[in-house]
């Protein structure tokens, strides 16, 4: 054998090693808990429980609490009380540990519901839960009877019961409307820090600050919005599925914050080519995941308005203290959740990798690829996609912890919800991988072995020049 082709293929070895598909480094997926009426956000109980909220699946219609959602279609939204709160057994074990909580969702598929939308426990270990919304309180609440939604409430888990109420982000939605625009609210997904909660609402597209101590709301901001020039943007086709109540239009929320819903006027003029109905644009950033970042700042991600255009969902970072809003990243695609690891690195999640109407239908039948993925974004800012599709769909709200991320798969589905973990070193202990710039040193190392073995000093010194001069060409 010529030490040329040794080599060559060392070098080949040595740069799939280092530079090869990390994204597939062992990774592994498992599902913790299935059969789930649209899961959402949770967190870890101090004996490694998981306490997660799913939104359920509504009502039947059947007592009259419906109306119509302006951010699907129309399709009549209806409640019940099939939200839950679970707890997630580290022997695999599902308990409900508060069941029978408000919802809102699409009859009669019961998709893409409102309801329990979060759960964190703060410091001392007190437990709070946070209750999404499907839309205008203003208008829906006497109709719906839901008086819990839009909320947050200190639980008493041990009797298994909504406790204290918090804040009242749908009444303040109401009383101040801070963005400016349509009065819609979904609180989403929250993060604490010492003694105060902070939310995203996706349906209002602030961030609120809320003190734990009782004193209410302290702080909103709105997130700025992102407009595009409609001939860029890309709009289905299609009729409306449900009945349009006289004077109103379509919203431009999204599909899994549907109930985020955004509403607005629709533009003027005729609609976009091709399609049999206007689309309202409202440029709204619709927020829908939160996680403290390791400077002490909070991270945000965003959804996106209507037609959730591919490549400009954004990440942000908030100051706790002032409340700036900040643009950190750019380039993703409907974003609902982000997450750091020791190392301070962010994972965020594409809930879709593709607008969601070219997928999903509104009402749940699914005509295309829900894949979902999750990025990850080093300090540097180079991005890797750690896991793609592979049985991750429609995901929302995303964990880091011990080396494994956790989201709630397919979460805007009915009895289809799943709790998933992505384990990131797979059972093993992570291996020293060495930087790009010990290449040539490995090279050179594994060269002179084999070359060692042929006894062919010089030979070896003239070869490694040799690739030395290609691999700065390359």
């Amino acid at each position: 054998m010529k030490f040329k082709s040794i080599a060559l293929t060392l070098f080949s070895v040595s740069v799939a090693s280092i530079f090869g598909t990390t994204a597939a480094q062992a990774a592994s997926f498992s599902v913790l808990a299935d059969n789930l009426d649209n899961p959402r956000n949770f967190d870890f109980g101090l004996d490694g429980s998981i306490y997660l909220t799913t939104s359920g699946k509504g009502g039947d219609g059947a007592d009259q609490r419906c109306v119509p959602s302006p951010s699907s279609q129309f399709i009549p939204l209806c409640a019940g009380n099939t939200g839950s709160l679970l707890k997630i057994g580290t022997d695999g074990s599902t308990q409900t540990v508060i069941p029978d909580l408000a919802s809102l969702a699409l009859t009669p598929f019961g998709e893409q519901a409102a309801g329990p939308a979060d759960f964190k426990f703060d410091s001392k270990g007190n437990a709070y839960l946070l209750m999404g919304y499907a839309g205008n309180p203003e208008t829906s609440a006497d109709i719906l009877k839901t008086p819990s939604l839009g909320k947050l409430f200190k639980v008493d888990l041990v009797n298994g019961v909504l406790g204290t109420e918090v804040a009242d982000f749908a009444q303040y939605e109401v009383a101040n409307n801070p963005d400016g625009t349509d009065i819609i609210t979904n609180p989403y997904a929250m993060a604490i820090k010492g003694d105060t909660a902070y939310v995203v609402d996706g349906g209002a597209n602030v961030i609120y600050s809320a003190g734990l101590d009782g004193s209410g709301i302290k702080k909103v901001a709105a997130f700025p919005t992102q407009p595009i020039m409609q001939s860029e943007l890309e709009f289905p086709s299609f009729e409306p599925a449900g009945e349009i109540p006289p004077g109103e239009q379509p919203s431009d929320a999204p599909g899994l914050p549907a109930i985020n819903g955004q509403g607005g006027e629709a533009p003027s003029g005729p609609p976009p080519e091709g399609t049999t109905q206007e689309f309202p644009i409202t440029f709204q950033s619709v927020p829908t995941g939160i996680t403290l970042a390791p400077d002490g700042s909070f991270t945000t991600t965003e959804y996106t308005y209507f037609p959730y255009p591919e490549g400009k969902a954004r990440v942000f970072s908030v100051n706790p203290d002032t409340f700036a809003i900040d643009e950190k990243l750019t380039g993703f695609t409907q974003l609902t959740g982000a997450a750091y690891d020791e190392q301070g690195n962010l994972y965020v999640l594409q809930h879709m990798n593709t607008s969601e109407w070219k997928n999903i239908l509104q009402g749940g039948e699914v005509i295309g690829d829900i894949s979902s993925s999750i990025i990850k974004v080093a300090a540097d800012g180079t991005r890797e996609t750690i896991w793609n599709g592979n049985g991750l769909e429609a995901a929302s709200g995303l964990t880091y912890r011990d080396g494994a991320l956790y989201t709630a798969n397919r979460a805007r589905l009915a009895e289809k919800g799943q709790l998933v973990k992505i384990d990131l070193m797979s059972g093993d202990k992570p291996k020293k991988v060495p930087e790009p710039a010990s290449v040539l040193g490995l090279l050179g190392v594994a060269a002179a072995g084999a070359a060692s073995k042929y006894g062919k000093r010089k030979r070896q010194e003239e070869k490694l020049e040799e690739i030395l001069d290609k691999v700065e060409v390359l």
